[in-house]
């Protein structure tokens, strides 16, 4: 009896645990649930604004974007629902260019 009672033990820890762990999406910059001043994106890559490699990518796509502050996101999504991101979640609050590129995103943290 008292095997099976200590091996219940780790089950409920665990349990527990599971239990408080925040919702998939639940952003974990400065316990904020949601990007309150855009939208969160799920993001292939991200740039610095004239860096070598976004100036190379913008060129071949013919796309001039405004100075402005922030990352750069290349090849981005909404992340709606219950939506995973494998790449990099970032909090977007610029404009989108031909799909690909999206101005002044910020990098947050995602609940697994």
């Amino acid at each position: 009896m008292y095997m099976r009672f200590s091996a219940l033990v780790p089950v409920a820890a665990l349990a527990a645990v599971a239990a408080a762990a925040p919702d998939a999406l639940e952003a974990r910059n400065g316990g904020s649930s949601s990007c309150d001043t855009g939208t969160i994106q799920c993001c292939n890559q991200t740039f610095t604004q004239g860096s070598s490699q976004l100036t190379a990518l913008l060129g071949l796509l013919g796309i001039t974007i405004p100075n402005v502050a922030g990352l750069v996101g290349y090849q981005c999504s909404p992340i709606v629902g219950t939506n995973t991101c494998t790449q990099q979640p970032v909090c977007c609050t610029g404009n989108t260019y031909n799909g690909l590129i999206i101005v002044g995103c910020s990098p947050i943290t995602i609940g697994a």
